[in-house]
């Protein structure tokens, strides 16, 4: 049994290329020539579109991900908090930075809100800058607490 099992796999080996090459190659019928297509036409941009309404960053623009962590101090130089996060607006509103001040390594820190457009990149420093601002002044403004959704 075991012998025949193995001439049957032999033959049928030795037989597939000559079955392979012994069979007519069908008859392809001729190439139709498609039917003539109207010129493309390109839909102009309208206004709202993502194409139109999305202007190029300005020269001076600063990526979120250099701002988020940097240290932000006050005329004299003295580190006054860090950045935390960006918070945005889904109706399109203002920008929100929300400083991390006092506290030590995490703990004791607070949370505070303050408009992006108060904070002034200060070429003297090299630093963000919040004009006007102490530790003390920021820690008397209200505490900010993220929503547990949205907690990195």
């Amino acid at each position: 049994m075991k012998t025949l099992t193995t001439m049957l796999a032999v033959s049928g080996i030795l037989a597939g290329p000559g079955l392979a090459q012994a069979q007519p190659t069908p008859a392809t019928p001729p190439p139709q020539r498609p039917a003539p297509m109207p010129p493309a036409t390109v839909p102009a941009p309208q206004a709202g579109t993502p194409q139109a309404s999305v202007p190029a960053p300005a020269a001076e623009a600063r990526r979120a991900s250099r701002i988020i962590g940097a240290n932000v101090v006050n005329e004299q130089n003295r580190t006054i908090g860090s950045v935390d996060d960006l918070m945005l607006s889904p109706t399109g509103g203002p920008v929100t930075a929300v400083l991390s001040v006092g506290g030590f390594l995490g703990i004791g820190e607070q949370y505070v809100t303050v408009p992006i457009s108060e904070l002034r990149w200060s070429t003297e420093h090299g630093r963000w800058m919040l004009p006007g601002a102490t530790a003390e002044s920021l820690k008397a403004r209200p505490a900010f607490t993220y929503p547990d959704t949205d907690r990195r």
